[in-house]
């Protein structure tokens, strides 16, 4: 039985420019194949053969060497024992990257509906995982018997591609595999054939009515089918434990660690121990890093070869990995710096509550006497201090984050990204459960939304503006979700009670108290009337810098203010001194950091600044920032670099990177809980 409609979409969608595809037939001891670059000429062989009743049909997804085409089978179907079938040396790259989801169950049998069901669950549950970890959506099929995930992708067929596809499928079952269904592990090799939707499955007997004969069909196609960066394959199969090897850390012991006597020490709370393919899983009662996060979505994974891992399924808990674990419960393992950068990812990723409530200081007697002894000064570390990160790990541990109090002055030539770390900060802010403050003078507040919206939305839920090339929207669903959730986090100035400083001055203030907000920023300095102040520009422009450090400490808030440079000088990087306005800005700023657009013009600058070596490193970014004050810890010269994702508008710390922020942060579960009757799941 086939499905001709169902078919022509499958060819529509994995042959779209006629490519060559084998047919592979199998069934009733008998192997059938055909080579076809035309969907007519298969569909009537089909028909010619009764649509092969009772036997599978399926096809490889990957792209064939064209000189197999030269076989026997050329546009028609054969039986196997007079040819030859495509091989995966016979593979030249690689399209996609296929996972099949399959219910547990005895061999050349079909799935019962619940064991559908619980596929079905578990493919959702596949899908938003490497969604978080930033893949793009997939097509999904539903095979009769369970459920196929297809990722675009375009890779040549090498050993290294085939190991890193191998090994993430392998992650993957470890991670969601249980009793009731797994991740085949076995069907990462290239020229891996997959059931063709629009055809039956042809095992198991015809008419059983518990476990019965299905058609394979489409089940979702995305609108915009986009490629994944290969580089997410090798995230994923980079989740797989290694054995640590014998060093200091360990007292040079070779043995596999034992892992069940270490939770048992701790008393770690297990829900549940199960067994995968290669080793054991311990489903935690509920994470360390946060006590919400329940079973099961957060797991230890011992290996056969002793190897031990440690996930929690939830994008804030994602960063901590089976030494923090271990550090967790047993803070004298490994050594000092191990245990140093421990404490600071805790510090880091684990900040999610405000500060105490902040207010304006208006009593004098308040503040103390002004003239203090030295011994009635209150010490005080700065790692202890509040801080807002920048959501930049490599930035935040050089300067510790954005301190409460302090005022940083953001600066780039045109292009060079700043509107968009303007809205990388405040949606970091948000996601630290800090309330952000913006004035926007330029920027309409439709646009600020937009963008805003854009970003916090993500790669798998953004979607291009019909008609226009790289323009991107949040979907209008999501967008909704998204304002909810920054709900009162973040406030824009609405820009019809004009840029008088006067006046946004003393609403800046209000709102501090009234919202206990904890991070304002000024974009930009060039669309504000100084007419609070008297002088020339440069006179006032010092009156206003100095009004912004004062309320920055009074109010125990972080500015931030983003300045034009002045009319830039094409023959040279862009430095301090290039800052539009009085020297005051940068001389009283806490921070001044500034941000080159990645180009031809940048190289040629940076080689003159920078020397040849570091300029070529850069120019594998598309941002580069650079630290050129910093009044806390004195960084200066700090250079990194950064990645921009166009289609979201986010600025990344690296190309695989994919913030979940926490209007969509939801786990995906290791394993699915018992049903009940009252559980919804679509079939």
């Amino acid at each position: 039985m086939i499905n001709e409609q169902e078919i022509r979409k499958w060819w529509d969608l994995f042959h779209p420019t006629g490519d060559l595809t084998e047919i592979r037939i199998i069934g009733a001891g008998k192997t059938f194949s055909g080579y076809f670059t035309d969907i007519e000429t298969l569909l009537a062989d089909l028909r010619r053969n009764g649509g092969f009743e009772g036997m599978g049909i399926y096809a490889p997804f990957n792209v064939l060497d064209d000189a197999v085409g030269g076989r026997s089978q050329r546009n028609q179907i054969l039986t196997k024992a007079r040819l030859s079938t495509t091989s995966d040396t016979e593979i030249t790259r690689r399209r996609f990257f296929f996972i099949d989801i399959d219910p547990d169950r005895p061999s050349d049998t079909n799935a019962t509906d619940e064991q559908k069901t619980l596929a079905w669950a578990k493919c959702i549950q596949v899908r938003t995982f490497l969604r978080n970890e930033g893949f793009n959506e997939p097509v999904v099929v539903d095979s009769a018997n369970g459920y196929h995930l297809f990722y675009k992708i375009d890779v040549p067929n090498n050993a290294e591609t085939t190991e890193a596809v191998k090994n993430a499928i392998k992650a993957l079952n470890i991670l969601f595999g249980d009793e009731h269904t797994k991740i085949d592990e076995a069907i990462f090799n290239a020229a891996r054939i997959a059931k063709i939707p629009g055809t039956q499955s042809a095992k198991g007997a015809i008419n059983d009515p518990i476990r019965p004969r299905r058609m394979s069909w489409f089940v979702e196609v995305p609108q915009f089918w986009r490629e994944t960066d290969f580089a997410f394959i090798h995230k994923i199969a980079a989740l797989i434990p290694e054995e640590e090897k014998p060093s200091r850390f360990n007292g040079y012991r070779s043995e596999k660690f034992d892992l069940e006597s270490f939770i048992s020490e701790h008393n770690i709370k297990v829900a549940k121990r199960t067994s995968f393919h290669g080793g054991i899983k311990f489903v935690l009662d509920e994470c360390p890093f946060n006590s919400n996060h329940k079973a099961p979505d957060s797991a230890l994974f011992q290996m056969d070869s002793g190897a031990v891992g440690f996930r929690c399924l939830h994008a804030s808990c994602s960063h901590f990995n089976w030494r923090d674990f271990r550090l967790h419960y047993d803070p004298s393992a490994y050594d000092a710096s191990d245990r140093a950068e421990y404490r600071q990812k805790r510090s880091y990723y684990g900040r999610v509550s405000p500060p105490p409530e902040v207010k304006i200081i208006e009593n004098e007697d308040e503040r103390g006497p002004k003239w203090m002894q030295m011994g009635s000064i209150r010490r005080r570390d700065l790692s202890q201090l509040t801080a807002i990160p920048f959501g930049i790990p490599d930035l935040d541990k050089k300067l510790m984050g954005q301190f409460l109090g302090d005022l940083t002055i953001w600066s780039g030539g045109s292009g060079a990204g700043k509107t968009t770390m303007l809205n990388h900060l405040v949606l970091n802010s948000v996601q630290r459960g800090f309330k952000s403050a913006i004035f926007s003078g330029e920027l309409q507040d439709f646009r600020f939304l937009s963008w805003l919206d854009q970003m916090a939305a993500g790669k798998s839920y953004v979607v291009p503006v019909p008609g226009y090339e790289g323009i991107y929207n949040a979907r209008p669903d999501i967008a909704k979700k998204i304002n909810a959730w920054l709900g009162d986090r973040v406030l824009l100035y609405n820009n019809a009670y004009g840029s008088k400083w006067s006046q946004l001055f003393a609403d800046v203030k209000k709102c501090v108290v009234d919202n206990q907000t904890q991070i304002v920023f000024i974009d930009n300095l060039m669309a504000l009337q100084l007419d609070a102040y008297q002088g020339d520009k440069n006179e006032r422009q010092t009156q206003f810098i100095n009004d912004l450090k004062d309320l920055a400490k009074s109010a125990n808030i972080h500015i931030v203010l983003v300045c034009h440079p002045r009319k830039e000088d094409t023959r040279q990087l862009l430095r301090k001194e290039s800052i539009a306005g009085t020297a005051d800005l940068t001389n009283l700023c806490d921070n001044l950091i500034l941000m080159h657009r990645v180009g031809r013009d940048f190289e040629k600058k940076a080689t003159e600044f920078f020397g040849a070596k570091t300029a070529q490193e850069l120019m594998d970014y598309d941002i580069v920032l650079e630290v050129a004050k910093n009044r806390s810890l004195g960084v200066v010269d700090y250079v990194l670099g950064l990645y921009y994702e166009p289609e979201t508008r986010r600025i990344l710390n690296d190309p695989t990177e994919n913030i979940v922020y926490g209007w969509d942060d939801q786990p995906a579960s290791v394993e699915l809980p018992g049903l009940t009757d009252d559980d919804d799941l679509p079939l």
